[in-house]
């Protein structure tokens, strides 16, 4: 009996369910299509490193599914208290008829399990095909051979997305059903008629909340444009704390405040249906500021995830070019010869190349230079702000030979010094055009260096081309010299590099499990084997890794905080559309007709969307800021045409939610007419 009246209940209220089925069936899509994203690995040829960065990957997505699980389950459990307000006064017709709380919840519990199932199935199945694109963009960003490609059906997925969502609705069932239970039949039959109460009433309070919430988010502004968002500690989170109080204030403040100022203008309050509409959206904000408060923070993150992830993509691009001179670069901390080393564990790197360079970073003695002061007098040109300890203040030596081979590997000029003359060397300019400039300046100046109380001239030329195959910066400064200044000093760190030979990205390949065969092999056995390093292709792996992480991590919480917080505000107009229908009734029995009607309608639900959005747009515009200046130190950055990118996929799903909204409640509102 309850199943088929269920049934008969979700057919005769489709287009209420509409939105709400939508939304759940592209949340279950989404949720599907980014954890399948480990069965991909199977139609690829891919290395060692790429294999590790797909599991990252996937490990990363795992731990983001379980954030967003709890962010779908709030909407929908969000939704259906909304849904089941909708319906109160049929619920208290169920009830007048003789049936009681308990048969109604298993009513309701029928008819979300129904809404449920058929969700799931939908999204399911538009998340299997739709993944198969995800797969052709994961190929193409790893750059990997797709003759192997097929159709790929995640299991996994599959059944976690089963089980997450099974959960969410045995929660919404439970939810549902103590909603049910604290309903009274008097509340439940005379629903419609029930104004929402007002919380803040005073003009006074709400000016007061007003000018708080500006100060909170105008100071978090401030400080965060003063300090940066490098570093999560005490003042960012002071930051975040002041910028979240202040939105909350703003919306807490909005419906007094706002009303009043519109009301002071006469001319436009008493135009047209506005004074209706005004405390229509008055008796909405007031009941509603908290959920507004938390869309227009949701907004703001997908705003800056969206718009920030891609140019830190586009800062990767422009960065890779620098960092990799070689195919594979090997270090050995402390002295010794890697080459023998090697020797050792059977392993020749002649079956990999036909030359390599071998070199070594030198601490020069102690007693014999300052290196404080050195780094001082050198860096002196560094502009303010700018401090050695913050780009890494470690001084070292390189020999005039080795450096030389090392060019001579690249296909370089060759670096000539006298006896007497030294060179300043630093592969960190790349990023930071200031230590650059500061050292370009010091050389311009012709300053000597007294080194072991003996005075060196430095070469007119600063050397910055890169001398390891590395995922970051290696040497902040160094000092190329004569190879006979260090014959007494420590070696720091011993580096081989060299090109492979043959088929460079294959001879890598075969490098790297080679290696990979090694550790495994003497781990544990011997304990000195404390070689490390990298090849060019697992650079290469690393960096489309990364734009992997950002791009899909940016995307998914992007769309899913987008959906919710466009859900919501849809979800809270169609019910304000069903409890203020005899509102709009009275309102054609004193004269106004459809056109006005549609018009009062369009304007209170533009109005409501746009709020938060508008918001969260001001709060973008500092943190898409500050996000950029980071960026820009990477590379170069299109900070244009990300926000344009950002602005058109916001415009098309917020846009397509204010749309069906506005119809849905049109339908409702006119329907009966």
């Amino acid at each position: 009996m309850y199943f088929k009246l269920s049934i008969k209940n979700v057919r005769k209220s489709f287009k209420d369910y509409t939105l709400y089925f939508l939304t759940l069936t592209f949340g279950v899509c989404i949720f599907y299509i980014f954890n399948s994203i480990e069965a991909q690995k199977a139609m690829m040829n891919i290395s060692q490193s790429e294999s590790q960065m797909m599991q990252t990957l996937t490990q990363l997505m795992e731990v983001i599914s379980v954030f967003v699980s709890f962010v779908l389950g709030f909407l929908i459990v969000y939704a259906n208290n909304f849904l089941i307000r909708r319906r109160k006064k049929e619920i208290g017709i169920y009830m007048t008829l003789g049936m009681g709380k308990g048969k109604v919840a298993r009513l309701l519990v029928a008819e979300s399990l129904i809404i449920g199932i058929f969700s799931l199935g939908a999204g399911l199945l538009a998340g299997v095909f739709i993944s198969q694109g995800l797969s052709i963009i994961t190929a193409k960003l790893f750059e990997v051979d797709m003759t192997g490609y097929r159709f790929i059906f995640s299991l996994g997925a599959f059944l976690k997305t089963i089980i997450y969502f099974g959960v969410i609705f045995l929660i919404v069932m439970v939810a549902s059903t103590i909603s049910i239970s604290k309903f009274k039949l008097i509340d439940l039959i005379n629903a419609e008629k029930q104004n929402e109460k007002q919380r803040l009433k005073s003009p006074v309070i709400t000016v007061i909340l007003f000018i708080l919430s500006i100060v909170c988010i105008g100071t978090a502004y401030g400080q965060v444009l003063k300090n940066g968002i490098m570093n999560f500690d005490r003042k960012l989170l002071i930051e975040i704390i002041l910028g979240s109080i202040g939105t909350f204030l703003f919306f807490a403040s909005l419906s007094g405040f706002f009303l009043k100022l519109v009301q002071s203008n006469k001319n436009l309050y008493f135009k047209g249906l506005n004074a209706f509409i005004l405390r229509q959206i008055n008796s909405r904000i007031n009941t509603a500021h908290i959920s507004m408060s938390l869309i227009s923070l949701m907004l703001f993150w997908t705003i800056g995830i969206l718009s920030t992830g891609m140019g830190m993509t586009n800062a990767l691009n422009s960065v890779e070019i620098n960092t990799v001179p070689y195919d594979v670069s090997l270090i050995l901390d402390g002295g010794g010869s890697i080459e023998e080393k090697l020797k050792e564990y059977d392993f020749n790197l002649y079956d990999y190349t036909d030359k390599f360079a071998e070199f070594s970073l030198y601490d020069y003695k102690d007693e014999a230079i300052n290196k404080e002061k050195v780094l001082k007098r050198v860096v002196e040109y560094l502009p303010e702000g700018v401090n050695i300890h913050s780009l890494g203040s470690k001084l070292f030596m390189l020999k005039l030979s080795e450096f030389n081979k090392l060019m001579e590997l690249q296909g370089k000029d060759e670096v000539s010094l006298s006896q007497n003359q030294l060179a300043i060397f630093s592969d960190y300019t790349y990023e930071t055009p200031e230590l650059k400039e500061a050292l370009s300046k010091f050389i311009e100046m012709k300053y000597s260096l007294t080194i072991a109380e003996k005075e060196y001239e430095v070469y007119p030329k600063l050397l910055e081309d890169k001398v390891i195959t590395s995922p970051g910066n290696q040497v902040f400064l160094a000092l190329v010299v004569p190879d006979k200044m260090l014959e007494s000093s420590k070696t720091f760190q011993t580096i081989l590099s060299f090109n492979c030979k043959g088929d460079s990205k294959a001879m890598q390949r075969k490098f790297e499990d080679d290696v990979y065969g090694l550790l495994e092999k003497y781990r544990g056995i011997k304990a000195d084997f404390k070689i490390k390093g990298i090849t060019k292709e697992a650079m290469r792996a690393m960096e489309v890794g990364a734009k992997a992480i950002i791009s899909f991590v940016g995307i998914y919480l992007g769309i899913i905080f987008l959906i919710t917080s466009a859900a919501i505000l849809a979800l809270q107009q169609l019910s304000e559309a069903a409890d203020n229908r005899h509102r709009y009734k009275i309102l054609q029995k004193v004269g106004a007709d459809d056109s006005l009607i549609k018009s009062a309608l369009f304007k209170q639900i533009a109005i409501y969307f746009m709020l938060p959005l508008a918001l969260a747009c001001v709060h973008s515009i500092v943190g898409i800021k500050v996000a950029n200046d980071i960026i820009r130190d990477g590379g170069q950055l299109n900070a244009i045409g990300n926000i344009i990118i950002t602005a058109i996929l916001i415009t098309i799903v917020y846009g397509a939610y204010f749309l069906a909204t506005y119809f849905s409640s049109k339908r409702i509102i006119l329907k009966s007419k």
